[in-house]
């Protein structure tokens, strides 16, 4: 059994669906011949916790140092609790660390990280550090760590860095730091992984390159297990995760809002994780208390139950800068769940996913063609002609067959 050094900020406890790829990754790589040392930030005030997937990595060695960044310090105040921000106040803190601190706002993490992560290695065993990210605090760690150990680096991307639609930059100066750090860190690494193919084209390579990998988001078959199967006399459709930016339910209701009053008994939205108040807002306004139910967040086993007790899965992307390179990771237990899946979304990788999984694909805005789609699997519904996802598909997005593969990558740096 060789020994991994693992750096990952977002571990459990701490929830939401960040934290699920690398807590998998953690629970399998022992069947496969690699011991996980994970390197995570100590008690931090976080948005949801879910202590149901600390069980899961039981077979890790944890160490949890301090840090000097908002959550952690946060929690000196208020303890390991989840914390409630406004979303003006969110902003503001994004636009200060933005403008104030590169990469992120954890990169109060390094001196501990860095501290950690050497006490470890000089114990001897490493065959390979694997860093994850966001934030990309951890893949700075890892080069420092690599710069003074030697020991094989593989940096995962789970987003895009310095090319990410999502930094907001002030200057010109402070994207030129973010790519100088990524390169950096693509320079010194040995291997790298994406979630998938179209993030491999986003990364700022370095002309002395690792080889760049997917291994996708997946599904743990352990978490459906015994699962339930759908029921109730209604046609229930279920998105999981929460909605933010231009993410939102909005055309799916406005869909439903015009099946009614028609299918209004016959047919149930089920929203798991949080739900705004501006989404409240138009359930309330549109009369569709009776058809929406939100169950805001669930731990990540409830969650997946109540996935499988749906007929439909749902989700939609926004129109936004490299939608196309997007695939969210609840489309994998989606797939693992075996649901048809509705998609609201541009074309892109997030797109081909869904048709290679047998569902269908209706533009994000187009709430005509979402009514259609509905009406197609009600119709299917109640003929008891549901589809289901192809068993190939299944099994290449499952975590065992994917820590199998990081396993592989990680022998071939040792």
């Amino acid at each position: 059994m060789r020994k991994v050094l693992v750096l990952a900020y977002y571990f459990p406890p701490i929830g939401l669906s960040g934290v699920q790829p690398i807590a998998k990754l953690v629970k399998y790589l022992p069947d496969f011949g690699w011991e996980p040392w994970v390197v995570t930030v100590g008690d931090v005030a976080y948005w949801a916790f879910d202590g149901s997937l600390l069980e899961e990595v039981r077979r890790s060695h944890i160490l949890r140092t301090p840090s000097l960044d908002p959550p952690w310090l946060l929690g000196r105040l208020k303890g390991q609790n989840e914390v409630k921000v406004g979303r003006r106040t969110q902003d503001l803190f994004v636009r200060l660390h933005q403008t104030f601190l590169v990469p992120d706002n954890k990169l109060g993490w390094i001196p501990f990280a860095l501290e950690g992560g050497m006490k470890l290695l000089r114990e001897g065993g490493f065959g390979a550090i694997y860093a994850t990210g966001p934030p990309f605090t951890s893949h700075l760690v890892g080069a420092l760590l690599k710069s003074r150990t030697g020991v094989p680096l593989a940096l995962d991307f789970r987003d895009p860095w310095s090319r990410s639609p999502f930094l907001s930059v002030p200057s010109p100066l402070h994207r030129a730091a973010h790519s100088f750090l990524e390169r950096l860190s693509l320079r010194l690494a040995d291997i790298c992984t994406v979630v998938h193919g179209g993030l491999r084209r986003n990364l700022n390579l370095p002309k002395s390159a690792p080889e760049v990998v997917v291994l996708p988001n997946g599904f743990d078959p352990e978490d459906f297990l015994d699962a339930p199967s759908p029921e109730g006399d209604r046609f229930t459709v279920t998105y999981t995760g929460a909605f933010y930016g231009r993410l939102t339910p909005k055309y799916l209701l406005g869909a439903v809002r015009e099946l009614l009053p028609g299918m209004g008994k016959e047919i149930r939205l089920v929203f798991v994780g949080n739900f705004r108040d501006e989404e409240r807002k138009l359930v309330r306004d549109w009369g569709l208390e009776d058809v929406v139910e939100v169950t805001g967040y669930l731990p990540h086993r409830e969650s997946v139950r109540r996935l499988c007790r749906t007929h439909l899965a749902w989700f939609m992307l926004g129109r936004v800068p490299f939608v196309e390179i997007w695939v969210p990771g609840k489309l994998a237990e989606y797939i693992g769940a075996r649901k048809p899946i509705l998609a609201c979304v541009p074309e892109g990788e997030a797109a081909r996913l869904v048709r290679r999984a047998g569902g269908k694909v209706v533009p994000p805005e187009d709430v005509g063609a979402i009514k259609e789609a509905l009406i197609e699997y009600y119709e299917g519904w109640k003929d008891g002609k549901l589809p289901s996802v192809p068993e190939e598909v299944v099994r290449e997005y499952d975590w065992r067959c994917i820590s199998a593969r990081l396993a592989g990558l990680l022998n071939s740096l040792s």
